[in-house]
C-alpha cells in the first residue's frame, strides 16, 4: 500500500495542514479533518461503531453550518450569545463532544507508543476520555466489549502500518491534536461544559467527575498519584488537583494509606502514596477551633485500626512518612479518641517477632514524646504508658544487648528504647522506676550500652556519613541519659520531689561511680588511636566535669584527672586536621562554627574547656599548677623553635593558648599567676602577631583580647604592653587571612571596653579606619559578634560619629539588604542552616542602626538624611515580613520619632500598619510599639487629631478595644492598651472629649472579671486617674451613665489605702503611677461642690485622705530614690585578687553546691508540681519601686510639668479661699494626725515650689550671662 494511500498518515496531514495558531481555524477544514478520524472505529472493534455514528452526525451538523459560520469562534461565540453553548446538540456543544472523540483517539496512539497493548490502550483511553460523557449502561456494555478486541499487531496490520512506522506517524498526529485541543478549549473559558472532558488528555478528568462524595477507585487513585511522578507540568499539575479535589471523599485516606502499604504498587506511587497521605493528617485530622474535622471519623477509625501494622511492615521510605502521621495522631488523638493504641502496642512488644517489636518501639517512642514536656496535671497518661511497657521494654532491651550481633537494625532498635526512656523521665521519675528489679535491670543496661565496643568495621569513611551511622546514635542516646541522670539526680539534696529523691539517693550510690568509671574508660581508648563519635565525647566530657562538683565521685576521678587533662582533654584543644581542611577550604565556615553558640553545645573542643575551666576553678588544688606547668612548657617550647616551629608544634601552641584564654577569670584571680600575666603577654603573645601560622595570629588576637581588661604594670587601658597589643590587634585587622581579621576585629571590643572614658583621646584617631575596616568585613560575612564590635565603637566614640553617621547608616542598610535578600532566596531549603545565621546577622545589624541613631541624639538636625536611609526597612518589616527582627525596627522608628525635629508624612504612614500590626500577630511586642505611638501622638499632636484619611485616632480606638476586649492576650503586653489610653487623654487634653466615656467602659470592663496581673489591674485603675485629671466633671457624668460611679471610685480607693506587709502600698508601685492618680483626685478635689454628684459628696474626705497617702508614698519614694544614689556614689571597690587560701575552690571532702541555683531548682520542681508559692509580699517592695523609677525617667508627657505636692497645695488653698466651707469638711472631718500630715504636706509643697523657682531663676540668669558674652 503507497504511503499516500495509508489511513494514519492521510489522517495526520489532514490535522497537521490545521491551522491551530489562531482562535480563527477554518470550519469547512475542520470538518474535513474530523473526517478522517471514522475509519479507526471500525478497526478497533464493533463495540465502538455505535460512537462512529454519533461522530459522523456531529460533523454533519459542522458542515452544514459552515457557511454561516466561517470558523469556530464564530461557533462558540454565537453559542455563547443565544445561550445554547451547553444545550444538547447544538453547534456550540457539537463540537465539543467532537473535541472529546479527538483526545480519545490521541490517547490510544499515546498508550501504543508506550507499549500497551490494544486492549489496555483503548480501555485507558476511554476512561480518561470518553466515560465521562457516557451513562453508565454505555460505559458498562463498553467495558464487557472490550474483552473482544483485536491483538495489537492485527490492529496494526489492519491500517497498514508497522511498529516503526505507526509510531512516526502517530506521534505527528497526537502532536497536532493536542495543539488543536488546546486552542480550541479557550474558547470555552468560563463555561462549564455539561461533563466535560479535561482536554488535557489526563486521568484527573475522570476523578473530577466522580465528585467529591465518593473516593478516587483503586485503579484511578494509582494512576493520579504516577502521574504526580511525571515529568510534564501539566500532567503533575492535573493529577495533584485531582487529589486535592477527592482529598475529603469518604474513603479517601484509608485508600492512601492502603496505597502506601500495598506491596504489590509500584515503590515510587507508595511513596507518593505516603507523602499525600501525610500532609492530608497533618493538614486536616485535627479539627479547626469550632469546626468538625473535614475527615469522616469512619476513616479515622481505620486509619487507627491499621496504623501500627502499617508502621511495621512499611519499607523505610514509607515508614518514615508514616512516622510522621503517627506522631500526629498520637499528639491528636491518644488516649480519648484511641484508646485501643496502648494494649496494641504492648501486645506486638510481647509477640515475639521482631518486625512487630520495631514497629511497637517505633510508636511507642511518639507515646512518650507526647508528655515529654508536658506540665505533671498533663502528664497522667504517661504513667499508663510506663507502667504497661517498661517491664517488657526492658526485657527487650536486655534480649538486644545479649545479641551477637552488630548490625545497623540492632543499632536502631536499641537508639529507640534510649529515646523513649529518655523521653518518658524527662520531667520526673515514673514510681516504677524505684523498685529494685527495674532500676537495677535499666542502669546495667546503659551501663552495658556505654561499654559496648563499636563496630568499627562498619564504621562509615565519610565523616558525614558517620553522624547519622546508627550506632553512633545508639551510643550518644544512652550518655546523654547518662549525662542528664548524673546532672538532675547526682544529689539527693537537689531534688524536691520524694520519689526523685529516692532514686537519686539510689543512682548517687550504685550508678554514679559506675557511670563515670564507664566514660573514664571510653574516652582512654582515644589515647590508643581509637575512635569515637564527636558527640558521644562530648557527652562523656560532660560527664566527668559534672563529676568534679560532688565529693565521692572527685575522689574517684582525681587519680585519672593528669592523665587525662594531659593525654586526652589537652590534645582536643589544639589545631587539628579537620580545622586546617576548613581553614583552607572554607574560611567562612571556620569562622561561623568558631562563634555558634549551637556548635559550642555539641563541640568537643568547648566541652573540653569547660572541662578544664570547672577542673581549675572548683579543684584548683594541685591541678592548676600542674596545667600551667604544661602549658608554659608548651609556650617555651614554641618560643625557643619560633620562627621555624613545626607544623605539629604550632598547633600544640595553639592548644595552650586555647587554654590560657578559657582559664582568663581564673588566672586573672589567682596569685601568683595573676602578676605573670602582663610578660605572658608580653613574651609568648606579642611575637605571635609575626607567626607564619594564620591561626596562631588569629589565637594571638582572641588571647590578647581575653586579657585586654588586666591591671597593667601602669593601670588597666594603658600603658606600653597594652598599647602594644592593641597596636597589633587592629593592625591584624588587615590580615590576608579571613578568620584573622575576624578574630582581630572582634578583639578590638574588649580593648575598647578596658580603656576608661578619660582615657579614650589617644584612641580617637583609630575611629575612621574601624570603622571602614569592620564595614568592609561586614560584607564579607555575616557575624555578629564583628556588629557587636562595631557597636562598641560608636558607644565609645559617640561624639566623633556626627561626620560618619550617614556613611555607616548607608553602608549598614547596604549590607541589611544583602542578608535579608541572601536569606530570602535560599528561605526554601530546609537543609540550609544559614537562615539562623542570617537572622542573628540582620539583628546586629539593626542593633548597630540604633547605635548609630544614638550616638547623634544631640544633633536632630541628622535624623532626615538618617531617615532617607532607613526609611525603606522600616516601610517594608513593619508587617509579617518583620516578625523576626521586630522590636529592633521598633526601637528604629522609636529614635527617628523621637529625636528628629519633626515627624514626617512618610513617617506616618507606619503609624497605622504599627497598629495592624498589634492587630494582627505583633501583641508580643505592643511595649515596643507604643513607644513610636507616644512619640507620634506627643510631638504631632496636631496631625493625630486631624487626620481623617486615615483617622489616626480611631484606628487608635480600635486596637485598644481588640487588646483589651480579646480573649487570650499576655497581660504583660495587654497592660499597654491602657498606658497607649494615658497618652491620649493627657497629650490631647480638652480636644478627645468623646474618648473619655469608651475608655472607661473598657478600663472598668477588662477589670470587671479580675485580672490575674497587678501591673494591668494598676494600670487600668490609672485610666481612671488619667480621665479625671483629663476632665473631672465629665468623668463623672460618663462612670455615672454607666452606672459604675460608685463602683470605680470605691475600688480605685480600695487600692490606695491596701497595703503590703511591710506597711507600704501594695499598688502603684513606680513614681508615675503615683503622679497620675494624684493628679486625678486632686482635679476632682477642685471640682465647686454644685458638680458633685450628690452621691459622692459625703466621700470627699476620703479622697482628700487618699491623695494625702499617695504623696506620703511619693516623697518617701523619691527620698529613697535620691539616697540610693548617694550611697552608690559613696561604695568603694575591693580588690577581686584571691589568694590560695580564698574559698572558691573545693575541698576533696566538698560538694560544689550554688545556693541559688539550689533555690532555682527548689523553685523548678515546685512548679512542674503544682506547688508554686504566691509571690512574698514584701521580698520584692524596694526592688519593684526601684525599677519602675528608672522606667518612669524615660517617659516623658505633659504631666511632667506638674510638680503633685504644688498642685495639691495651690488646689487646697484655692478652695480655702473661694469655699471656705467647703475646705473645712475636706479637711476638718479627717482625724488630727491626717490633719497634721496636711499641713505639713502644704509646707513641703511650699517648700518645693521655692526650690523650683530659685532653680528657674538660676537657669535664666546663665542664659543671660552666656548671651551678654
Amino acid at each position: 500500500m503507497a504511503e499516500e494511500d495509508k489511513w494514519l498518515p492521510r489522517m495526520t496531514r489532514a490535522f497537521m495542514e490545521l491551522d491551530s495558531s489562531t482562535h480563527a481555524i477554518d470550519t469547512a477544514q475542520f470538518a474535513a479533518a474530523m473526517e478522517q478520524v471514522l475509519p479507526i472505529f471500525e478497526k478497533i472493534g464493533a463495540v465502538f461503531l455505535f460512537a462512529r455514528h454519533e461522530f459522523a452526525v456531529k460533523i454533519e451538523t459542522i458542515v452544514a453550518i459552515r457557511a454561516q459560520y466561517v470558523t469556530l469562534d464564530q461557533i462558540v461565540a454565537a453559542g455563547k450569545a443565544d445561550g445554547t453553548i451547553t444545550k444538547k446538540n447544538s453547534p456550540a456543544r457539537n463540537v465539543h463532544r467532537l473535541l472529546n472523540t479527538l483526545n480519545f483517539i490521541a490517547a490510544i496512539f499515546e498508550n501504543l507508543a508506550k507499549g500497551m497493548t490494544l486492549k489496555d490502550a483503548v480501555s485507558d483511553a476511554y476512561d480518561r476520555t470518553l466515560a465521562q460523557i457516557h451513562a453508565w449502561v454505555v460505559r458498562a456494555g463498553i467495558k464487557t466489549g472490550m474483552m473482544a478486541l483485536p491483538s495489537r499487531d492485527h490492529f496494526l496490520a489492519s491500517i497498514g502500518e508497522t511498529e516503526d512506522s505507526a509510531r512516526s506517524h502517530a506521534e505527528g498526529f497526537v502532536d497536532a491534536a493536542h495543539k488543536l485541543v488546546g486552542m480550541i478549549d479557550k474558547l470555552y473559558a468560563g463555561v462549564e461544559m455539561p461533563r466535560q472532558a479535561d482536554g488535557r488528555l489526563l486521568w484527573a478528568a475522570l476523578c473530577a467527575a466522580a465528585g467529591h462524595l465518593l473516593a478516587m477507585q483503586a485503579d484511578q487513585l494509582v494512576a493520579a498519584l504516577g502521574a504526580c511522578q511525571s515529568p510534564d507540568p501539566a500532567v503533575r499539575k492535573a493529577a495533584e488537583e485531582a487529589l486535592n479535589q477527592h482529598k475529603h471523599a469518604r474513603g479517601q485516606v484509608v485508600n492512601l494509606l492502603r496505597v502506601a502499604l500495598e506491596d504489590s504498587a509500584d515503590p515510587a506511587v507508595r511513596q507518593v502514596a505516603s507523602i499525600s497521605f501525610k500532609n492530608l493528617v497533618k493538614r486536616d485530622w485535627a479539627a479547626e477551633e469550632g469546626k468538625q474535622s473535614p475527615l469522616a471519623d469512619e476513616d479515622k477509625a481505620a486509619v487507627r485500626e491499621v496504623m501500627l501494622e502499617g508502621v511495621t511492615r512499611a519499607p523505610h521510605a514509607v515508614r518514615v512518612q508514616l512516622g510522621e502521621c503517627v506522631r500526629s495522631l498520637v499528639y491528636i488523638d491518644y488516649p480519648e479518641q484511641w484508646p485501643g493504641l496502648l494494649p496494641q502496642v504492648v501486645a506486638y512488644l510481647t509477640s515475639q517477632d521482631q518486625a512487630r517489636i520495631s514497629g511497637a518501639l517505633y510508636v511507642l517512642r511518639f507515646l512518650a514524646r507526647k508528655y515529654e514536656f508536658r506540665d505533671e496535671e498533663e502528664r497522667g497518661p504517661l504513667d499508663g504508658v510506663v507502667n504497661a511497657t517498661f517491664p517488657t521494654l526492658l526485657q527487650i532491651f536486655q534480649m538486644l544487648l545479649a545479641m551477637d550481633s552488630s548490625s545497623p537494625e540492632l543499632a536502631e532498635l536499641l537508639k529507640l528504647v534510649c529515646k523513649t526512656f529518655w523521653s518518658a523521665t524527662y520531667m520526673s521519675i515514673p514510681p516504677i522506676l524505684n523498685q529494685e528489679a527495674q532500676f537495677s535491670g535499666w542502669m546495667a543496661c546503659f551501663h552495658a550500652l556505654m561499654m559496648k565496643p563499636l563496630p568499627l568495621d562498619q564504621l562509615p569513611a565519610d565523616p558525614d556519613a558517620r553522624k547519622s551511622w546508627q550506632w553512633s546514635k545508639a551510643k550518644k542516646w544512652v550518655m546523654h541519659i547518662a549525662s542528664r541522670l548524673f546532672n538532675r539526680y547526682g544529689d539527693p539534696k537537689l531534688c524536691s520531689e520524694k520519689e526523685d529523691a529516692a532514686f537519686a539517693a539510689r543512682f548517687q550510690k550504685e550508678c554514679s561511680l559506675t557511670f563515670l568509671q564507664a566514660s573514664l574508660a571510653q574516652l582512654a581508648t582515644l589515647t590508643q588511636g581509637s575512635y569515637l563519635p564527636p558527640r558521644v565525647i562530648n557527652l562523656l566530657l560532660q560527664y566527668i566535669t559534672q563529676a568534679l562538683a560532688f565529693s565521692h565521685t572527685w575522689k574517684a576521678l582525681k587519680p585519672h584527672v593528669e592523665q587525662m587533662l594531659l593525654h586526652v582533654v589537652f590534645p582536643m584543644l589544639c589545631f587539628d586536621d579537620e580545622d586546617a581542611e576548613l581553614w583552607a577550604d572554607d574560611p567562612q565556615e571556620y569562622i561561623r562554627k568558631g562563634y555558634d553558640i549551637m556548635e559550642d553545645i555539641y563541640s568537643t573542643k568547648t566541652a573540653a574547656m569547660n572541662f578544664l575551666h570547672e577542673l581549675c576553678k572548683a579543684r584548683a588544688k594541685g591541678n592548676l599548677d600542674m596545667l600551667m606547668q604544661h602549658l608554659v612548657g608548651v609556650l617555651n617550647e614554641y618560643k625557643a623553635a619560633h620562627p621555624a616551629a613545626p607544623v605539629p608544634l604550632a598547633r600544640k601552641m595553639d592548644g595552650a593558648l586555647l587554654a590560657i584564654g578559657t582559664l582568663s577569670d581564673v588566672l586573672k584571680e589567682k596569685k601568683p599567676y595573676h602578676g605573670q600575666l602582663e610578660p605572658m603577654l608580653l613574651q609568648h603573645v606579642v611575637p605571635l602577631f609575626e607567626s607564619p601560622h594564620g591561626h596562631l595570629r588569629a589565637k594571638a588576637c582572641w588571647l590578647a583580647g581575653h586579657y585586654a581588661d588586666i591591671e597593667f604594670g601602669d593601670g588597666q587601658g594603658k600603658g606600653p604592653t597594652f598599647s602594644a597589643l592593641l597596636q597589633r590587634v587592629v593592625a591584624a585587622i588587615g590580615d590576608p587571612e579571613l578568620p584573622v581579621r575576624i578574630d582581630a576585629a572582634v578583639s578590638v571590643r574588649a580593648f575598647l571596653d578596658a580603656v576608661e572614658e578619660e582615657d579614650l583621646d589617644p584612641l580617637r584617631p583609630l575611629v575612621p579606619q574601624l570603622l571602614q575596616q569592620f564595614l568592609t568585613l561586614s560584607n564579607e560575612i555575616d557575624n555578629e559578634d564583628l556588629t557587636f564590635s562595631l557597636e562598641t565603637v560608636i558607644e565609645r566614640f559617640a561624639a566623633d560619629m556626627a561626620p560618619y553617621a550617614a556613611g555607616l547608616a548607608q553602608q549598614l542598610a547596604q549590607q541589611f539588604w544583602r542578608i535579608t535578600s541572601s536569606a530570602e532566596q535560599g528561605g526554601d531549603d530546609e537543609d540550609d542552616d544559614g537562615g539562623d545565621d542570617g537572622a542573628l546577622a540582620a539583628y546586629g545589624v539593626l542593633r548597630a542602626m540604633s547605635t548609630v541613631l544614638e550616638s547623634i541624639h544631640a544633633l536632630p538636625h541628622l535624623y532626615a538624611q538618617m531617615e532617607d536611609i532607613l526609611f525603606p526597612i522600616l516601610d517594608k518589616y513593619t508587617s509579617t515580613d518583620g516578625q523576626d527582627i521586630f522590636e529592633e525596627i521598633m526601637q528604629l522608628a522609636t529614635y527617628l520619632t523621637y529625636f528628629a525635629p519633626q515627624i514626617s508624612p512618610r513617617m506616618w504612614t507606619l503609624f497605622p500598619r504599627m497598629l495592624q500590626c498589634v492587630n494582627e500577630w505583633a501583641i508580643d511586642y505592643f511595649e515596643e510599639v507604643l513607644l513610636p505611638l507616644d512619640n507620634f501622638i506627643s510631638k504631632a499632636t496636631d496631625v493625630f487629631l486631624g487626620s481623617q484619611q486615615p483617622n489616626y485616632l480611631a484606628l487608635t480606638n480600635q486596637t485598644l478595644e481588640l487588646v483589651l476586649s480579646g480573649d487570650g492576650y499576655p497581660e504583660d503586653q495587654v497592660v499597654c492598651a491602657p498606658r497607649l489610653m494615658g497618652v491620649v487623654l493627657q497629650h490631647c487634653r480638652g480636644r478627645v472629649d468623646q474618648c473619655v466615656g469608651p475608655y472607661l467602659a473598657l478600663a472598668l470592663r477588662r477589670l470587671a472579671p479580675g485580672v490575674e496581673s497587678q501591673d494591668l489591674g494598676d494600670a487600668l485603675m490609672c485610666v481612671l486617674g488619667d480621665a479625671l485629671y483629663y476632665n473631672p466633671a465629665l468623668t463623672l457624668q460618663q462612670l455615672a451613665a454607666q452606672g459604675a460611679l460608685q463602683q470605680a471610685l470605691g475600688a480605685l480607693s480600695t487600692t490606695i489605702f491596701a497595703n503590703r506587709k511591710s506597711g507600704k502600698m501594695k499598688h502603684y508601685s513606680s513614681p508615675r503611677e503615683k503622679k497620675v492618680l494624684i493628679l486625678g483626685l486632686v482635679a476632682l478635689l477642685s471640682l465647686p461642690e454644685a458638680q458633685l454628684p450628690p452621691e459622692v459628696r459625703p466621700g470627699m474626705p476620703q479622697v482628700t485622705s487618699a491623695v494625702l497617702r499617695l504623696l506620703l508614698a511619693l516623697k518617701q519614694q523619691q527620698e529613697e530614690h535620691k539616697q540610693r544614689g548617694s550611697d552608690d556614689e559613696a561604695s568603694g571597690n575591693e580588690s577581686d585578687l584571691e589568694d590560695d587560701s580564698a574559698g572558691s575552690e573545693l575541698d576533696d571532702d566538698e560538694d560544689e553546691v550554688d545556693e541559688a541555683y539550689l533555690r532555682r531548682l527548689q523553685r523548678m520542681a515546685a512548679k512542674r508540681a503544682g506547688q508554686e508559692e504566691e509571690e512574698e509580699d514584701d521580698d520584692d517592695d524596694d526592688f519593684d519601686e526601684y525599677w519602675s523609677e528608672d522606667e518612669d525617667e524615660e517617659v516623658h508627657s505633659p504631666i511632667d510639668a506638674v510638680d503633685p505636692f504644688v498642685f495639691f497645695a495651690e488646689t487646697l488653698h484655692a478652695i480655702q479661699h473661694t469655699e471656705p466651707q467647703r475646705f473645712a469638711q475636706l479637711v476638718g472631718g479627717l482625724d488630727a494626725n491626717v490633719q497634721a500630715a496636711v499641713q505639713g504636706m502644704m509646707q513641703y509643697a511650699a517648700q518645693v515650689k521655692a526650690e523650683k523657682e530659685q532653680a528657674a531663676a538660676q537657669v535664666a540668669a546663665q542664659g543671660a550671662a552666656n548671651g551678654h558674652a
